[in-house]
């Protein structure tokens, strides 16, 4: 009597299939989130530059007769409607959280400087210096804090 049962044939996944479907999830979720993270900071970018654009028609629609840009702030150009209410005293409105302000540049009263704080990505604030390189007079990224300095 040879008595041997064969087991019945499992159907199911090997444990290598198991993982090639776990690898494709993981490599799709992490391009999102790289993309997702491209899409914030371009977004950050965006609205940083708006803002900068806003501040610097505010600033040719506040300046004197003198072309000098002395007690220049967020708070006179919100007085004059040349930017909006809702940006007060300029705290806690950069995209990144941080305050902005605007200036007169103490070197040159011609001048006006656009600071914005609390910009904690190093990457994003390069890349604003970048852009401002050759449309302002200076520009500069250092411990969190750009600073954008225009001629009037």
């Amino acid at each position: 009597m040879t008595g041997r049962t064969t087991l019945p044939r499992v159907s199911g996944f090997t444990f290598i299939e198991v993982l090639a479907v776990l690898s494709i999830i993981a490599i799709a979720t992490l391009g999102t989130l790289v993309l997702r993270d491209w899409a914030v900071s371009n977004s950050r970018i965006s609205e940083a530059k708006s803002m900068i654009t806003t501040l610097q028609s505010g600033a040719q629609m506040w300046r004197p007769n003198t072309g000098v840009f002395t007690g220049i702030s967020i708070s006179e150009l919100s007085a004059i409607g040349a930017v909006p209410e809702t940006w007060g005293d300029g705290v806690e409105k950069n995209p990144w959280g941080g305050d902005v302000s605007v200036s007169a540049d103490v070197g040159d009263l011609t001048r006006y400087t656009v600071t914005f704080s609390g910009v904690t990505s190093s990457t994003e604030g390069e890349r604003m210096v970048k852009e401002y390189t050759d449309l302002a007079v200076v520009a500069s990224y250092m411990t969190d804090t750009l600073t954008i300095t225009f001629q009037g």
